[in-house]
């Protein structure tokens, strides 16, 4: 029964997908920056910043819940481009370069629902009345908060790349 919630092959897949193509291998640099700069920031913050308000939390909730929703639209915007070059007479160009594009991008975006769900987990644990459990919310809200956004960044730039194979 857990193995079908199970999220662990969405994150080896998304991590996986961090290589350097020169070399066909994983990039050191690239998975520290998403596990260590997140980690870096939040430290900072709750170092810094004394408390998250409610206001906050009902935002961040608001937030990370409209992102997952677009990232679903965009998984099923996904699939639908791969099926679409699947069955179509006139291939994609360069159809090698767009199944590893397109799976990467299926692995990230799904990653970062992952994240978003998560994210509205741990900044519900900020209203805690218990001050061990807000604090783990609150850095753990930002640890996830900045892990979002790095997966958009790299959600764009591989939707990007996918238009881009196709107008070369």
């Amino acid at each position: 029964m857990l193995s079908k919630m199970n999220p662990l092959g969405i994150v080896k897949a998304h991590y996986g997908s961090l290589r350097n193509y020169q070399t066909n291998t994983l990039s050191a640099a690239e998975i520290s920056l998403h596990l260590l700069l997140p980690a870096v920031l939040a430290a900072l913050h709750f170092w810094l910043v004394p408390d998250i308000s409610e206001g906050v939390v009902s935002i961040i909730v608001s937030a990370a819940s409209i992102v997952a929703g677009l990232m679903l639209n965009l998984l099923v915007l996904i699939y639908t481009l791969v099926y679409n070059a699947k069955t179509n007479p006139n291939p994609v160009s360069n159809i090698d370069d767009f199944k590893r594009v397109s799976s990467e991008s299926l692995s990230t975006i799904a990653f970062s629902i992952l994240l978003c769900l998560l994210l509205v987990v741990a900044s519900l644990l900020v209203l805690s009345r218990f001050a061990t459990v807000a604090g783990v919310g609150r850095f753990t809200t930002v640890y996830l908060g900045i892990a979002v956004i790095l997966c958009l960044l790299i959600v764009l730039k591989r939707c990007y790349a996918i238009v881009q194979l196709e107008l070369k």
